[in-house]
């Protein structure tokens, strides 16, 4: 063995000791280093041949690892955008050179362009998303990404597609009985416009639904004038005769040429009995508002109830009155009975509402949603809406109507919200949250043998395995964690206790390499 070579082995000692000094003085450092992963120095004996009996010195060399796929603890703070995944995965950002890198650093803060970017200056990456629609990613490469931004575009305004009524219309209320709700939809600038659900009974088991704005209809339904009519039910036959007051009043609704409602009233009045003839006579008089329209004198067969005047077709005719044209009305349907007087009457014919129709339950037949058309109002549209209908009833209690049309005023942006999936919602001041993006992750089958890179940031390497993307919570990606720092992976205590352990290596070392100097200065003076 050469004193020569003695004094290399002492320094390539100290040099790997110096190279784990290094690494423990970088954890040290990055003790507090968002996403850090801590490096540690590995040693390896170089042992050379011994030749003719002699040994030859060798050395050691080191080999530099990082704990990457080692998660850290979480910090939790009051940030949204403060990111942490628990799991696997990587976030991919992007450098001031334009390009990826992967990273598990999440400290991420909206810059003045709305984007996200963390403390070393890289910005998170992702995919534009829309509600239930996943973007389609290129697993091994990053086409398709772009910039996080949660700025929302400044204002934002959803215009009104649709909506619902529920609740219930009374059924005790008589024909022509009018009740209205006010609901409020946005238009395409965001305007609020107030639309007015107008509800009119026009028979005992059907009503009709107007929407209007500022008192106009907008169903787009074209009137259809009433040209026909009937009247039905059953007339007590025990009735005294009184030609005072009418012994039945009940109504109808009917159309005029542009649509208009007439509220029709009939009064039928029982004027006599003749025992001889076997009959009961009733008077029917029929009016349009104040204007009596029509009357009709009408007899039944005392005994099986069936009416014996008008003979058939058994028709009253009722003049016109304004916009109402004359209307027939088929009598046919009367008869008495010793059952209670119940009477009621129809129109053919529609205005510009929607026609209801409920069951002997109470129940909404049909239709089961109504529409308006689409307006333009002010230089702004209004959409053409869809409304559903179908939880509305007709039962014998109070007027009692609510509903809600989809929609949202014009709003500035509030704050950001990111789910655990990765999904960036941008939440507007008026309540309205509009996902926005979607956080894309990427990893790699052997993590530890990433490129590290200043930033806090790797690269792929050869050994590493090819970049392969994904979304959290999915298949080999963890969670996203809102408000939340994964803490650097450095043990401190560990680090301390290798320092000393380096610290008296290197003494060691130089020990040796001393001791060699020593004994060549003693070779040499043996010359003298």
């Amino acid at each position: 063995m050469s004193l020569y070579g003695t004094m290399r082995t002492g320094v390539s000692g100290m040099n790997a000791q110096a190279n784990l000094l290094g690494t423990v003085g970088d954890n040290i450092a990055n003790s507090s280093t968002v996403g850090y992963k801590k490096a540690s120095t590995e040693f390896s004996s170089m042992i050379l041949p011994s030749t003719g009996g002699n040994y030859n010195s060798g050395g050691v060399q080191t080999n530099v690892r990082y704990s990457i796929n080692t998660q850290g603890s979480f910090s939790y703070t009051t940030s949204p955008t403060d990111l942490a995944i628990n799991g696997s995965g990587f976030f991919i950002v992007q450098g001031a050179d334009g390009s990826e890198y992967l990273t598990r650093s999440g400290n991420f803060g909206t810059q003045a362009d709305g984007t996200l970017m963390n403390s070393a200056g890289f910005t998170l990456m992702g995919y534009p998303y829309e509600e239930n629609v996943d973007p389609t990613i290129v697993i091994n490469g990053f086409v398709g990404l772009s910039e996080i931004n949660v700025k929302g575009g400044g204002l934002q305004a959803t215009p009104s597609t649709g909506g619902s009524v529920q609740g219930n219309l009374p059924v005790n209320e008589a024909v022509g009985f009018t009740k209205s709700s006010s609901v409020v939809a946005y238009d395409s600038k965001g305007n609020s416009r107030l639309l007015n659900y107008v509800y009119t009974k026009t028979s005992e088991t059907t009503w009709a639904l107007d929407v209007q704005y500022n008192g106009i209809s907008i169903t787009g339904n074209t009137p259809t004038k009433s040209a026909t009519g009937a009247v039905t039910g059953t007339l007590n036959n025990s009735l005294p005769v009184d030609t005072t007051k009418p012994a039945a009043t009940f109504k109808s609704i009917a159309y005029g040429t542009d649509g208009s409602s007439h509220e029709l009233t009939y009064k039928m009045t029982k004027t006599g009995t003749d025992v001889g003839t076997n009959t009961n006579t009733w008077d029917l008089k029929v009016y349009d508002g104040a204007v009596e329209i029509g009357t009709q004198t009408v007899t039944f067969d005392a005994t099986t109830g069936a009416m014996t005047s008008p003979a058939a077709p058994s028709e009253l005719t009722l003049t016109a009155n304004g916009t109402l044209e004359a209307l027939t009305i088929d009598l046919s349907g009367i008869s008495e009975s010793g059952a209670v007087t119940s009477v009621a009457a129809s129109a053919d014919g529609n205005g510009r509402g929607h026609q209801l129709t409920f069951n002997g339950s109470g129940v909404l037949t049909n239709p089961t949603s109504v529409s308006t058309t689409q307006q333009t109002i002010d230089g702004a549209t209004l959409n053409a809406l869809t409304i559903d209908i179908s939880k509305l009833t007709e039962l014998g209690a109070d007027y009692s109507i609510t509903g809600d049309v989809n929609g949202k005023g014009a709003s500035a942006v509030d704050k950001v919200e990111i789910s655990k999936d990765g999904i960036v919602s941008i939440l507007y001041k008026n309540g309205q949250s509009i996902p926005s993006y979607r956080i894309a992750m990427a990893n790699v089958q052997s993590p530890n043998n990433l490129t590290p890179l200043a930033g806090n940031v790797y690269s792929q390497s050869q050994d590493s395995g090819v970049i392969v993307m994904g979304y959290a919570g999915s298949s080999g990606y963890g969670e996203i964690l809102s408000s939340a720092l994964e803490d650097s992976n450095v043990d401190i205590a560990e680090e301390l206790t290798q320092m000393i352990q380096a610290q008296r290596n290197y003494t060691a070392n130089s020990k040796v390499f001393q001791t060699g100097s020593e004994l060549l200065d003693t070779l040499v003076n043996l010359k003298r």
